[in-house]
C-alpha cells in the first residue's frame, strides 16, 4: 500500500566504537533527506567475437552516503559541529533554585546561588518553563537578588516582567556554553538509522564531509549536512525523541566582520568541509575497511546592502580580520544562541550588484588557520543541554 512519506524517521547516535551500531538517541526533524548505498560498478567489456560491449556485470565496493537539510534547532545543531569541527569544551550551567516564590510580572528573583550578570535563565519545568535574562549584578549575600527581563534589551525602568508565577524551590539554571574547535583528538564517528515507512535500516562509521549553514533574515536558519559511511543494514524499528525546541530564525542575526558590528547583512552562508573517503582495502569484504575525514575548509558567502565602502575595502585590501556570525533566540523563546567564527578571514571575491532595486555587494570569504581558533574556524553554542556533544 502506498505509503505517507512524512512516516519516516531518522535518528543519530554518537558511537562508542568507531562503527559498532547503537540505537538512536536523538532523532534528526529534517526537511530533505536523501540516503543511498553507492554501489562501485565493475563492467566486463572483453571482446569475445560478438558486437555487444558490455559482456558482464559486477558488484563493486559499497558504502553509503547521507544528505540531510534540518533546520537549525539549538540542542541538535551541537552534534554536527562535534562531528564536523572537533570536541565539545563545555563550560558548566550556573544551577540553582528559586529562594521564594514570584508573581507574574515579577522583574527580579531571590536564588540560593547568585546569577551571572546578563546570563539567559530557564525558571521551572514542565508547563511552568520560562526564559529571562538577568539584568546587572546579583546582590545580597544569600539568597541572592537577580533584577530579569524578559525582553532583551528591555531593561531598567523597562524591564518585561515575568508571565508566569513560580513555587519557591523550582529550578533555575542558566545556559550551558559548548565551544568547539579543532583538535588532534580523533573526530567522532555516528550511527544513523531510517525507517522509511516499509523498513528499518541503519549504518555505522558515520562520518560528516559537509557542513553548511545557510542564514536568510527572512527565514529559518537552516543546515545542510552530508555523511559518508558504512553501507546499510536491515534494523528492528527504533524510536527516535525530537528536538521540542524552536530552531533559530534568520532575523537573530548579528555579523561582526572588519572589527566592527554591521547590520547591513542581507545573507551568510558558510560551508565546512572535510575530504572524507570510504577506505577499502586488504580486508577481504566489499564494505570499507573504515570511513577517513581529511583536513578542514570553510568558504563563506556574504551579501549585504552597499551603502559605503567597508565591506568592498575587506576585498580590495586584503583585510583579514575576523568574521562571526550570531544568532540567538528571543528570550521568552529560550534565548538560546550560536556563533560561528573565522577569527582570520580571507576576503576573496568582492563586487557590486546593480541588477536590484537598491545596491548590493556579493563577497566570498575562507577561513585560514590562526592560533585563537585553533585552525580555521569555531563555533560557540549555548543551550540547556549540560552534557558534552
Amino acid at each position: 500500500m502506498t505509503q505517507i512519506s512524512r512516516l519516516a524517521a531518522i535518528g543519530l547516535a554518537k558511537e562508542s566504537v568507531a562503527g559498532t551500531w547503537l540505537a538512536p538517541t536523538v532523532g534528526i526533524p529534517f526537511l530533505k533527506g536523501d540516503y543511498e548505498d553507492m554501489i562501485g560498478e565493475i563492467k566486463d567489456e572483453s571482446v569475445r567475437g560478438n558486437d555487444t560491449v558490455l559482456q558482464g556485470m559486477y558488484a563493486g565496493p559499497i558504502h553509503a552516503e547521507w544528505q540531510l537539510d534540518v533546520l537549525a534547532y539549538p540542542d541538535l545543531a551541537g552534534h554536527f559541529l562535534a562531528g564536523m569541527i572537533g570536541p565539545d569544551t563545555v563550560t558548566a550551567a550556573t544551577a540553582t533554585t528559586l529562594s521564594a516564590l514570584t508573581i507574574v510580572g515579577a522583574t527580579s528573583i531571590s536564588t540560593a546561588v547568585a546569577l551571572p550578570a546578563g546570563s539567559v535563565i530557564r525558571i521551572d519545568t514542565a508547563g511552568l518553563v520560562e526564559y529571562a535574562w538577568t539584568d546587572g549584578v546579583a546582590t545580597g549575600a544569600g539568597p541572592y537578588v537577580s533584577n530579569v527581563t524578559t525582553v532583551l534589551g528591555k531593561i531598567g525602568a523597562s524591564r518585561v516582567g515575568l508571565t508566569l508565577g513560580h513555587a519557591s524551590g523550582v529550578a533555575v539554571t542558566t545556559t550551558t556554553t559548548h565551544t568547539f574547535k579543532q583538535s588532534t583528538t580523533a573526530l567522532p564517528t555516528y550511527s544513523l538509522t531510517l525507517f522509511d515507512t516499509t523498513q528499518t535500516v541503519s549504518c555505522s562509521y558515520c562520518r560528516l564531509s559537509d557542513l553548511q549553514l545557510k542564514i536568510d533574515p527572512k527565514g529559518a536558519v537552516s543546515l545542510a549536512v552530508k555523511y559518508v559511511s558504512f553501507p546499510s543494514v536491515v534494523q528492528s524499528l527504533q524510536t527516535q525523541t525530537f528536538s521540542t525546541f524552536d530552531p533559530v530564525l534568520g532575523w537573530s542575526w548579528n555579523m561582526t566582520n572588519g572589527g566592527a558590528a554591521s547590520t547591513r547583512g542581507l545573507s551568510y552562508d558558510a560551508t565546512i568541509k572535510r575530504a572524507t573517503e570510504a577506505i577499502n582495502s586488504s580486508d577481504g569484504t566489499q564494505a570499507p575497511r573504515e570511513v577517513f575525514a581529511g583536513p578542514i575548509e570553510v568558504d563563506g558567502t556574504y551579501k549585504a546592502i552597499f551603502e559605503n565602502q567597508l565591506d568592498m575595502n575587506l576585498y580590495l585590501n586584503y583585510t583579514q580580520t575576523a568574521a562571526t556570525a550570531t544568532l540567538q533566540q528571543p528570550v521568552a523563546r529560550g534565548g538560546q544562541s550560536l556563533s560561528l567564527t573565522m577569527s582570520k578571514s580571507g576576503w576573496f571575491k568582492g563586487k557590486r550588484d546593480l541588477s536590484s532595486a537598491y545596491v548590493q555587494g556579493d563577497f566570498s570569504l575562507s577561513g585560514i588557520y590562526n592560533t585563537t581558533d585553533g585552525g580555521a574556524v569555531q563555533a560557540v553554542l549555548q543551550n540547556f543541554q549540560t552534557a558534552a556533544y
